[in-house]
């Protein structure tokens, strides 16, 4: 499997996340990979998480394949093994992509 950037893939992020980290398997976009370590952004489907800046509401379609109306939880852009991305799910529309980009160059910058 090689995700490009753009890509949601379902993701095991661990039974035991810390304090407000997300965790368990869960749907992610990815971002880009190095080697053998992916830098992914989890999905929530708690809308109440669209009170923080650095999130992106993603609606279900016939191209992501998501179950449910999602927010993706740009502050929460994290690295990981290779080995915790299961598969591929679908892909995100341009539409998000332009989205999910503007706050996510918005939120890294220095």
């Amino acid at each position: 499997m090689n995700p490009r950037g753009g890509d949601i893939v379902l993701v095991d992020l661990g039974d035991t996340p810390f304090g407000s980290e997300q965790g368990g398997i869960r749907p992610a976009i990815f971002v880009y990979a190095e080697g053998r370590v992916a830098l992914l952004i989890p999905l929530s489907s708690n809308t109440k998480r669209l009170r923080f800046r650095a999130t992106v509401l993603i609606e279900s379609d016939d191209s992501n394949r998501l179950a449910s109306l999602s927010v993706a939880l740009i502050f929460q852009m994290r690295a990981v093994d290779h080995h915790r991305v299961l598969r591929r799910v679908g892909t995100l529309s341009p539409s998000h992509k332009r989205v999910v980009n503007k706050v996510l160059r918005s939120t890294i910058l220095l």
